[in-house]
């Protein structure tokens, strides 16, 4: 294996979207883009949500950190990428 198959692979960003664990926390409400459809468009919407907890898990031989997430106006959870996720501070 050469050195510069890791290179992205150090101490500060052990993980894909390790850098968003500074700016977000559990608790938090946060946004992301989601895909939309119906029969006359096709458009990204902004959903909201309640982060919940924050997961590893391995893809691809690469380690992602993932979002559990409750939507506002939803029953289920949504399990999105950390590095899709914003913190928000929207009040409706």
């Amino acid at each position: 294996m050469k050195n510069d198959e890791k290179k992205f692979k150090t101490m500060k960003n052990k993980a894909l979207g390790s850098s968003k664990v500074d700016k977000i926390a559990v608790g938090d409400m946060v946004s992301w883009k989601s895909w939309s459809w119906d029969l006359n468009t096709d458009t990204f919407e902004d959903k909201e949500g309640l982060l919940l907890e924050i997961t590893e898990e391995t893809r691809l031989e690469n380690v992602v950190l993932i979002g559990k997430i409750l939507p506002f106006g939803a029953s289920e959870y949504d399990f999105i990428p950390l590095f899709s996720l914003t913190k928000t501070n929207k009040r409706d």
